[in-house]
């Protein structure tokens, strides 16, 4: 399978390094180190500068000379190197990130899923939404995060607001098979530690339709529309409802204690008469053929007197 990349980027360089042979360069002048051990060595390259050469580790002089040297790092210790002509101008720099190889990540924070990225579609016209969560504080931005096609990249277009790049693929075709899986891949900095986290998906299988708005059309009876945001015609693209009577203080999402739950494709439901004193009525909508995402829970309170 062929990928291309679309790339954002959100880092400003110099011009580039040479490439190292103990790491990658994953855009000029950010050296990506894989590291398993507490100390590690770098091969680092001014840029074939000739003349006197000078070299700074975090702004302090080091002893080593030359346009290429080799260095000692510590385990996830900040490493920025810039390298100066005799007369002191910077004449080039590299950070260094390190990539703990058998390291638990520590960027982002896992969700109920066991994803570190989620992603969703409110409808199938090709647009989706990806998000995650920052275990730390002091995490840094994205570098640059990519999302994948196999084919020609010029269909996907992706813009990135904090923490939701927000994507559309311009091929896609909602009444036609997807020809294959997109993959995305986030890349992220706390300080000197580098994390890569993917996901793979068709649209198909990330689509959560919006909540549906829930009317009271009688005492005990309620109707329901299909979100504004889905996909047309309705006929096409079905959707089915899980419906849930509860007591009206608790939350819809819990499976127990639950007077009514069933799963129907009408968009109407009336409350058995055994329930009807005081309960809180739940209802979410799913793509009926390709089993995806549940909207989130809507719901309509009923309390004696109202």
């Amino acid at each position: 399978m062929k990928f291309i990349p679309i790339i954002i980027l959100f880092l400003t360089c110099y011009t580039s390094c040479e490439a190292s042979q103990t790491g990658t360069y994953l855009i000029p002048n950010v050296l990506i180190l894989p590291v398993n051990e507490s100390m590690s060595t770098v091969k680092l390259s001014c840029g074939n500068h000739s003349g006197v050469i000078s070299w700074k580790h975090n702004g302090n002089p080091m002893k080593e000379h030359g346009d290429q040297i080799t260095t000692v790092l510590k385990l996830f210790d900040e490493a920025n190197y810039t390298c100066h002509s005799e007369t002191g101008n910077v004449l080039n720099y590299t950070l260094v990130l390190q990539q703990g190889i058998g390291f638990r990540n520590k960027i982002l924070v896992k969700s109920e899923s066991s994803d570190y990225i989620l992603c969703s579609a409110k409808n199938f016209d090709g647009k989706f939404q990806c998000t995650w969560q920052l275990e730390r504080k002091e995490a840094k931005c994205i570098h640059f995060t990519v999302a994948r096609l196999s084919g020609g990249s010029e269909n996907i277009t992706c813009s990135l607001n904090g923490s939701t790049l927000s994507c559309e693929d311009k091929s896609h075709c909602p009444y036609a098979e997807e020809p294959s899986r997109i993959s995305m891949s986030a890349y992220f900095r706390s300080y000197s530690r580098f994390e890569e986290y993917h996901r793979q998906f068709f649209i198909s299988e990330i689509v959560k339709p919006e909540k549906v708005i829930i009317t009271k059309v009688e005492d005990h009876t309620f109707k329901w529309e299909y979100p504004e945001t889905w996909s047309k015609p309705p006929c096409y693209f079905q959707l089915i409802f899980q419906v849930k009577v509860v007591k009206p203080n608790d939350p819809c999402v819990p499976e127990t204690h639950n007077k009514v739950n069933k799963t129907i494709n009408v968009m109407e439901f009336t409350v058995p008469k055994k329930y009807r004193k005081s309960y809180k009525l739940c209802v979410r909508a799913q793509e009926e053929a390709s089993n995806s995402l549940w909207s989130d829970w809507s719901s309509y309170k009923v309390t004696p007197g109202k």
